[in-house]
């Protein structure tokens, strides 16, 4: 309300200010989210609730709440959908919107200005696929075999003291593999990252069962 300046005019400073005290909030939600998520899936407490959507719309929906951060950082977006129609899949839309919000996030954070951010969704056989590609720091090749572990972050992106948690990977990877999907990071430091996750379609979609290591993990380079 006040940055809106319903309260009366404020100076450049007071704005200033005003924005650094809602992005500590807003870190501060995050954080204590993500260690709320990660503590339901390592005590097996995270449910799930599937119904059918329309993935390009869901897409479209988590797009729209990054429009002013798009703004702000100059970045050059886009949200692309192959020509034919894309199938509907069954989710838990809560929880799917955690993987796009983190992927979208991800890429806008360690993408500088100017810089440009895509993703795509198409079809592959009785899947959908979606593609998160930005053109960003990218992750020390050393270090990619680590990306969807607990508090993983690169070397790199704490040298730029960007905020994270370092669980966000973690928490989405478990939720793609609970959806009977894979996710996986394709990524060369100093060029950019490719994050891709694909989901069955509704008509091919059982709920998994537990397996001892889930989904083989994909992480290769360009």
């Amino acid at each position: 309300m006040v940055l809106e300046q319903e309260s009366g005019p404020i100076n450049s400073e007071q704005k200033d200010l005003l924005n650094k005290g809602y992005q500590s909030n807003e870190r501060m939600i995050t954080l204590i989210n993500d260690l709320l998520n990660v503590s339901r899936i390592e005590e097996g407490k995270f449910k799930y609730v599937f119904k059918k959507v329309d993935f390009g719309k869901v897409i479209s929906e988590v797009v729209d709440e990054f429009k002013e951060e798009i703004k702000m950082r100059k970045i050059v977006f886009s949200f692309q959908k192959e020509s034919r129609e894309i199938p509907k899949v069954k989710v838990d839309l809560e929880k799917i919107r955690l993987v796009i919000e983190n992927l979208i996030d991800n890429a806008i954070k360690y993408t500088p200005e100017n810089g440009k951010v895509q993703i795509v969704l198409r079809r592959k056989e009785d899947k959908i696929e979606v593609e998160v590609a930005d053109t960003g720091v990218g992750i020390p090749a050393d270090q990619q075999k680590q990306l969807f572990s607990k508090l993983f972050r690169g070397r790199n992106v704490i040298r730029m003291q960007t905020d994270g948690s370092g669980l966000g990977l973690f928490i989405a990877r478990n939720i793609v593999l609970k959806h009977g999907g894979n996710i996986w990071i394709e990524s060369e430091e100093g060029k950019g990252t490719r994050a891709y996750f694909i989901l069955p379609v509704a008509e091919k979609f059982t709920v998994p069962e537990k397996r001892e290591e889930d989904y083989e993990k994909f992480i290769t380079g360009f």
